[in-house]
């Protein structure tokens, strides 16, 4: 099984230094494509692998650094997969609220185009592959 738990949002100035802020061991890596933006992922210590939720301390804290840096968007997402079938889920968290949140078929297709991006009906998207580096 794999679990993914991370954050993006817009590469806007002084955007990973107040994250770093919020969570300090969270490493946050730029990412260049398929989206630009800058990337943290989450460790188990964060959040339950089983749980199907988004913890609410996260999106709280989150809510709270897009109030202060409303030009930028943040995306909570949360995948799992079985083989090579995926769950994902998330928000799209803007202007210090939930302003779009997916899950189902398409939710990454969907999360991922508030950036301007189509990924494809397929929704590969590189950061979480097995392989992808997170530093």
């Amino acid at each position: 099984m794999f679990t993914f738990f991370g954050l993006f949002a817009d590469p806007i100035s002084d955007l990973p230094r107040q994250i770093s802020g919020v969570w300090p061991d969270l490493k946050l890596i730029e990412l260049q494509k398929p989206i630009l933006a800058i990337a943290g992922r989450f460790g188990e210590d964060r959040y339950v692998p089983s749980d199907e939720d988004i913890p609410e301390g996260i999106v709280l804290a989150t809510e709270r650094l897009s109030s202060r840096i409303s030009s930028a968007r943040f995306l909570l997402l949360r995948t799992e997969c079985w083989g090579g079938d995926c769950a994902n889920w998330g928000q799209i968290i803007r202007d210090g609220r939930t302003a779009f949140q997916a899950d189902g078929d398409g939710a990454l297709r969907r999360l991922i185009g508030y950036w301007g991006v189509d990924i494809g009906p397929r929704e590969i998207f590189e950061p979480l592959s097995r392989s992808f580096n997170w530093g």
